[in-house]
């Protein structure tokens, strides 16, 4: 059973959970998420399997209890992607109040090795790279295409890379 550290919006823990009850409850947990890009500036995104084929962070999922939101972040990785490599952190965050989001962010970027190539596995069927531009576009124009913790995250690394 995955146990979660419950957090509230500072980020302070105080509790502790197993995943279905921190959802079913909409208790506060921890996300790791990290943006890899490619060489080119292109932003791998994920086509996210459990939630039908919506877009998605490059690498996301939950910080187990007493882990870092960078040890996740980097476990993550390397489940999803196969990618072991140091990652740049962008933000720790809580989104914006009025969507009642259940996830603390700990957002991470950095660039794939020029060597390594994704090989779809029990956790990531797919990954496209796109244009960070073109993907704020769809964003705004079809949000129902997107995670909501996809969201979340393009709008906080737009507005700190305060691009559009």
């Amino acid at each position: 059973m995955e146990l979660l550290d419950i957090v509230n919006i500072n980020d302070e823990i105080i509790g502790t959970s197993d995943r279905e009850t921190a959802h079913n409850n909409r208790y506060l947990h921890r996300i790791a998420a990290v943006y890899v890009f490619n060489t080119n500036g292109q932003l791998y995104v994920q086509l996210h399997k459990k939630s039908g084929g919506l877009y998605d962070h490059s690498v996301g999922g939950h910080v187990s209890k007493g882990e870092t939101y960078m040890q996740g972040a980097i476990r993550e990785a390397k489940e999803e992607l196969d990618m072991s490599q140091p990652l740049q952190e962008l933000s720790i965050f809580y989104p914006d109040e009025s969507q009642n989001s259940m996830h603390m962010f700990g957002l991470y970027t950095c660039i794939a090795k020029s060597t390594w190539k994704f090989i779809p596995n029990d956790e990531v069927e797919e990954i496209l790279a796109m244009e960070i531009k073109d993907i704020q576009k769809l964003m705004a124009n079809e949000p129902d295409k997107f995670t909501s913790g996809f969201i979340a995250t393009m709008k906080e690394y737009t507005r700190l890379k305060n691009t559009k």
